[in-house]
Parts: structure tokens; sequence; C-alpha cells
């Protein structure tokens, strides 16, 4: 198991199902099958939803890359002493290189993937520059039943 994750993906659409089973793994690595990879679960889909935008928009059908990088860090609260369990917290980001494109005032039946995103993570942030967009998230996922990652 590694603290960190760092997967560089082309700008087409397969990419999206790459980057839910990198994480997924990933994930499953840091807490093992328990319950506390369902809450990853919804970092997967915020992910997967970041990384189809970035795809379906920043390089307008033309080559680019995509760039998840994701990595944990175990937090004991104040006044928990060694008994605090050290609940894990996954920062993730996704860059790319494009050019980002304001959505459109009516999007009709679509539009909603960042809504979706936003909704599914404790914090999320957009980053837009002339070098590209980077999308941020954090996530806690609670305590593991095993301890397995000291930061």
């Amino acid at each position: 198991m590694s603290p960190v994750l760092d997967v560089e993906l082309a700008a087409e659409p397969a990419s999206a199902a790459r980057s839910r089973r990198a994480l997924s793994s990933w994930l499953a690595s840091l807490c093992g099958l328990t319950a506390l990879c369902d809450v990853g679960q919804d970092l997967v889909l915020a992910v997967n939803e970041a990384i189809s935008n970035s795809v379906e928009h920043a390089y307008g059908g033309g080559p680019g890359t995509v760039r998840l990088r994701a990595r944990v860090r175990t937090v004991v609260d104040a006044g928990s002493g060694t008994r605090g369990c050290g609940r894990l917290e996954v920062s993730v980001e996704i860059i790319d290189h494009g050019c980002w494109r304001e959505p459109p005032s009516d999007p009709g039946f679509r539009g909603r993937g960042l809504m979706m995103a936003e909704a599914s993570v404790d914090h999320m942030g957009i980053e837009r520059t002339s070098a590209g967009t980077t999308v941020t998230m954090h996530r806690s996922l609670g305590c593991p039943s095993r301890q397995t990652v000291s930061a």
C-alpha cells in the first residue's frame, strides 16, 4: 500500500473507467474491505465525474492528458491521545492542461456532474488558469478497522 496514487490518463472516454479501477484498488489497499470503503465510493464517483468532464471538455476532442493524484494522511483527533483511531483523510487532484469552457446557461439534461461530485465529498475546489484546470477534493474516510497508514 502506498500513501500516494499518481496516474496519468489519456484524455479519452475509457480513462474514466481506468481511474475508477485505480482509485478503488488504492482505497481498498488503505482501508481493507470494510464499511469504510463504502464512503470511499463517494470519492470514486466524484473523481469519475471530474475526469469525465476533463476528457469531454478540456481539449475540444484533441489529444491531451489528465492526471489523477491522491494522497492519504492519518489524523488523530485532538484530545484522543493514543486511543484515537487515526482517521484517514484523502486529498485528490485531477489536473488537465486544456482550456476551461463555461457551461451553457441551459445545459438541458446534462451538466450535473460537478454538482454531484461536490455533493459526494467533504470539500471540492476548481482552479482555472491559462495552464489548465485543477479540481481538488477532500474526503474523510473515518477510522479503519485495521491501521495501515501513517502520515
